[in-house]
């Protein structure tokens, strides 16, 4: 008995040293990946942040005064568009660029404040976020098309609408604040960039 307690050790051990190991090589194909987003998007002012619930997700918050759109309306405001052609060809061009391989998919999430009915702010936030997604798909498709079937494959769009709300530190809600656009990149796990490093075979395709 003593002996199968060891050997019961040992494994653990081993199986917690790996596990360790893992999410140590995850974190740091996730920081490369945030390195260089950041340093492209920090000419626009925007950050790129760990997303907490997420250990393999970073998070581009765009605020509202860049990405906006008519009061209680879906349609683009002239600044938004304008943000778009700017931004979407300098954003594809690296995710579809130097990191393809390790981005396994994009989010255009939208969100919106605690104004109004449920059932509306999701279907506007949902409306938005495809809105979004639709025009930067018309930029990089005009500016750099090269991108565009690949960044049509990683990215879609999700209406969130007041599921999460910003508040301050003192526990007051920030409308301003939570009516944004998240840009959700999901890198790949270890295991998807182990099978993308393996070659393929007949039964592949």
């Amino acid at each position: 008995m003593t002996s199968l307690g060891i050997i019961f050790i040992l494994l653990l051990t081993v199986y917690i040293n790996s596990f360790y190991e893992a999410a140590a090589e995850a974190g740091k194909n996730r920081e490369n990946v945030r390195a260089l987003l950041r340093e492209d998007f920090s000419q626009m002012n925007l950050d790129v942040q760990e997303d907490p619930r997420d250990p393999l997700t970073l998070l581009i918050v765009v605020p509202e005064d860049l990405l906006n759109f008519e009061f209680g309306k879906a349609a683009l405001r002239s600044t938004a568009e304008h943000f778009l052609v700017a931004a979407m060809p300098r954003y594809a061009g690296v995710v579809c660029g130097s990191l393809r391989d390790k981005i396994d998919s994009i989010v255009i999430e939208g969100h919106t404040d605690d104004l109004g009915d449920d059932a509306l702010n999701l279907r506007l936030s949902q409306e938005r976020s495809f809105n979004v997604m639709v025009k930067g798909l018309e930029v990089i498709r005009a500016r750099q098309p090269e991108n565009y079937n690949c960044f049509q494959k990683l990215a879609s769009a999700s209406g969130r609408g007041k599921q999460d709300l910003v508040f301050e530190a003192d526990s007051t809600l920030n409308r301003d604040k939570s009516r944004r656009v998240i840009f959700r990149i999901r890198v790949r796990s270890l295991e998807q960039l182990d099978q993308l490093s393996k070659p393929k075979t007949a039964y592949d395709d």
